[in-house]
C-alpha cells in the first residue's frame, strides 16, 4: 500500500486585530506590511486579515491588502472573518476586494436561540 503524502497547511491570523491581544492595532500601513512578509517571506499559506464590519479603519486595511494581493496573484490567499448576518459582512468583505471568507458561526443555545432565533424557528417547525 503506498504511502499518504501529508500536507499542512499553515494560516496565519496576525492580522485580525482583536481581544486575542489586548491592546494591539495595527494601522493598515502595518498590516499591508506584515501581509507582504508573511505571503512572500514566511510564504504561510493562508492570511486572515480582518474581522468584517469592525470599522473604518479595518476596511482601509483590508482594501489595501486585496489590492497589493490581487497584483501578485495572491488573493486566494487572503481571507476575513464573516459573521452569520445575512449578506452583511459579505458585502463589506467583497466591497473591500476580498474573494475567501472564513464564517464564524455559533452554536451555544443562547446563541441560537436569543441571537440568531433559530433554535424556536427550527423546533416550531419541528412541532407543525
Amino acid at each position: 500500500m503506498p504511502k499518504s503524502t501529508r500536507y499542512i497547511e499553515i494560516m496565519d491570523t496576525t492580522l485580525r486585530d482583536g481581544e486575542q491581544t489586548s491592546g494591539v492595532s495595527f494601522s493598515a500601513a502595518e498590516k499591508l506590511t506584515i501581509a507582504q512578509i508573511l505571503l512572500t517571506e514566511v510564504k504561510v499559506d493562508r492570511i486572515e486579515i480582518a474581522s468584517a464590519r469592525v470599522s473604518d479603519g479595518e476596511f482601509d486595511a483590508v482594501k489595501k491588502i486585496t489590492r497589493w494581493a490581487k497584483s501578485k496573484g495572491m488573493l486566494g490567499k487572503v481571507e476575513v472573518l464573516t459573521f452569520v448576518d445575512g449578506t452583511i459582512s459579505i458585502d463589506w468583505m467583497v466591497k473591500a476586494g476580498a474573494k475567501v471568507q472564513n464564517l464564524l458561526t455559533k452554536g451555544s443555545l443562547n446563541h441560537l436561540t436569543h441571537q440568531l432565533k433559530k433554535l424556536t424557528m427550527f423546533f416550531s417547525t419541528l412541532i407543525l
